[in-house]
Formats: C-alpha cells, sequence, structure tokens
C-alpha cells in the first residue's frame, strides 16, 4: 500500500506540472496573474458552496474510477464506462417514471436496474474478445455512441416532456430524488454511496478469493489457466461487476443532481473515471483521492474560466495530456509493449511512405 500511495504522489506530482505548463502561459498574458493563480489554487476552498462544488463532482468520478480500475484489474482495456454510466441513468428514469413502486423502494430499485442495463456495455466487449478474439478497446469504444444513441432514442420516445422546450424527460418524482447531505449545497447521498463502493471494491480486491483471481488472471491469464482458474468466467464477471458499478454512478448521478434527465450527449464522466483510474493505480482505496484532485482541477478550472477569461477547454487539455503521460510511461515499462509499439510505428511510416509514392 505504501508502494500504490508514492506513484500516486508521483502521479499527482506529474498532473501539477503539466498544469504549470499550460496554466502558467495562460495566465502570465492576464492583467492579474497572481490573482488568477491564487483563485485556481484556494478558489474551491473560500467558501462551503464552492468546496460543495468539489464534492458533488468527485461523487460520479468515484463510481466511474472505481469501474474502470477493476476492469483493468482484470487485464481487459475496456473503455466502456462512459456508455454504461449514460445508459445506467436513462434506465433509472426510465424505472422513477413508469414503473410503480413504493416511494421506499423507488430510488433503490431504480438505481439497480439502471446498475444491471448499464453494465451490457461493458459486458459486450468483454464477451466478444473471450468467444471471438475482438479488441475490448475499440468494441467498448463503438458501444459507447451505441448506447447513446439507443438512450437517446429511449429519452426522445418514451421520456421526453413536449412542454419541456427541448430533448429532457418530464419531471423526476421528489421520492426518486437522493436527498442532500449537506446544507447550502447539492451534495447528496451519492457521495456516501461512492466511498463505500470503494472500501467494499478494496475488500473484493483484495479480501476475497475471487477478486485474487481477478488480479491473477489480470497480471498473468497463462498461468492462471495454468493453475486452474476459469480465466474466461473471471474476465466476464469482473467485466460485468466494472460495468454495474459505472451504470449505478450515472443513475445516482441523475437522481442525486437533476429534476429531469437532461443529457444529449455522452457526459464525459466515464472518461474522467479514465484519469482517475490511472492516477490511483487502479486501487480502489485511492480512487476517492485521485477522484477529489481531478474534481478539485475541475472547479479551480471553472472559476478561472467564470472570472478570467480563461477557456475551460484548459481543464480537458490537462487530463489529456496526463492520459498521454501517464499511459507512455506504463507502455515503455513494458518490453513488449513497447516492441509492439515500435513494430506498428515503422509499418505505418512505410505504409505512409508508400501512398507518398
Amino acid at each position: 500500500m505504501r508502494n500504490e500511495i508514492g506513484k500516486l504522489v508521483q502521479r499527482l506530482i506529474l498532473m501539477a506540472v503539466v498544469l504549470a505548463l499550460v496554466l502558467l502561459p495562460i495566465v502570465a498574458s492576464l492583467d492579474q496573474p497572481r490573482d488568477a493563480v491564487a483563485l485556481f489554487l484556494m478558489g474551491p476552498l473560500q467558501d462551503r458552496r464552492h468546496f460543495g462544488n468539489v464534492l458533488e463532482a468527485m461523487t460520479p468520478m468515484l463510481f466511474t474510477g472505481l469501474a474502470v480500475s477493476l476492469m483493468f484489474r482484470a487485464g481487459m482495456f475496456n473503455l466502456g464506462a462512459e456508455g454504461a454510466f449514460f445508459l445506467g441513468g436513462v434506465a433509472a428514469t426510465y424505472v422513477v417514471l413508469h414503473v410503480p413502486l413504493p416511494p421506499m423502494f423507488l430510488a433503490l430499485v431504480a438505481i439497480i436496474v439502471g446498475g444491471v442495463v448499464g453494465a451490457s456495455v461493458c459486458v459486450v466487449p468483454a464477451w466478444l474478445k473471450v468467444q471471438f478474439g475482438a479488441s475490448e478497446l475499440v468494441c467498448s469504444l463503438m458501444l459507447n455512441y451505441a448506447a447513446l444513441f439507443l438512450g437517446l432514442y429511449i429519452v426522445n420516445y418514451y421520456l421526453r416532456d413536449p412542454n419541456a422546450g427541448a430533448m429532457m424527460s418530464y419531471r423526476l418524482p421528489v421520492d426518486a430524488r437522493l436527498p442532500r447531505i449537506l446544507a447550502g449545497t447539492r451534495l447528496h447521498l451519492g457521495f456516501l454511496l461512492g466511498l463505500a463502493a470503494c472500501v467494499l471494491g478494496n475488500l473484493y480486491l483484495f479480501r476475497t478469493r475471487w477478486g485474487y483471481e481477478a488480479r491473477l488472471v489480470g497480471s498473468n491469464s497463462a498461468f492462471a489457466r495454468h493453475v486452474g482458474i476459469g480465466t474466461l468466467s473471471v474476465a466476464l464477471f469482473v467485466q460485468c461487476l466494472g460495468g454495474f458499478i459505472a451504470a449505478a454512478g450515472g443513475a445516482i448521478e441523475v437522481q442525486g443532481m437533476y429534476s429531469r434527465f437532461t443529457w444529449t450527449d455522452l457526459p464525459g464522466l466515464g472518461w474522467n473515471g479514465l484519469v482517475v483510474a490511472i492516477l490511483a493505480g487502479n486501487n480502489p482505496l485511492l480512487v476517492p483521492l485521485g477522484a477529489f484532485f481531478l474534481a478539485y482541477l475541475t472547479v479551480g478550472g471553472d472559476l478561472l474560466a467564470q472570472n478570467f477569461a480563461i477557456p475551460p477547454e484548459m481543464v480537458g487539455l490537462i487530463k489529456a495530456l496526463v492520459i498521454l503521460l501517464s499511459t507512455a510511461s506504463i507502455t515503455l515499462r513494458r518490453v513488449a509493449l513497447r516492441q509492439a509499439v515500435s513494430r506498428h510505428t515503422r509499418q505505418l511510416g512505410l505504409l505512409i511512405r508508400s501512398i507518398g509514392k
């Protein structure tokens, strides 16, 4: 654990260096650069509302970061958390609007149904890889957009309020909303559920036989098969579990933060979960720290955009650079991956030259 915390600190330092390289040139062009830096660093702590914004932004990342961490631990580079999150929100909205349930069970059933329905976005790529050897990376990326258009179809034809003036659902019943837990903010019960999920994910991964099998399959599938572990069933189960967690996070986000379902595009919170998982080193207990750091960065960037006309895309650029640098560092540490990248790069260069001729 101490070694993993040290790696997390290294990743955070890397992110801080990238942040400085991107932010300082922009801030230097302002009339009050010191005020801009102070607002970025301390603005999220100025009052309860801003700090609540950090915890609110952190909540969905707890679920998507945990989901990605578990799926990566099992050795599959599955990026379906984005689509699962979106479809889980759609399914939960359908339940609370169309399924007659007692008020005390409405929110819970909606979260469970949303998790089960959205999990398909992560399970299908894993099944295609197991059955046909298809790339789970490519399949999951494609299925994210299939989930988007399926969800938009359901919203448009079954959930849409014709009097709303835009493509959004009818208002969610009050009984389906998650209660607020911090006065003066929109922070809701989902935050505590996300923390509990990270603790349970750690117990599963490091304190159970099934978690040990998942880690063994992810680190050395050939050895896992040799000792009699059903690698295919383990991989499918972990992808299903990760998809359920990401989709349940989408359901919780809708029921905790919105009075209607209003997403008309993928919300990007699954990609944030990828960044959080990279920062946490796929360790569930470190996911809250990675999520807090990224949420703090997001809120600080929003404050700069509101007060100093700095483009909000700056935060997205920082996240993209962190993914690029972190992935590159992982690749360069593994000889087989490094050789594969080198081989494909040479082949791509030959192809480009042949096309040019």
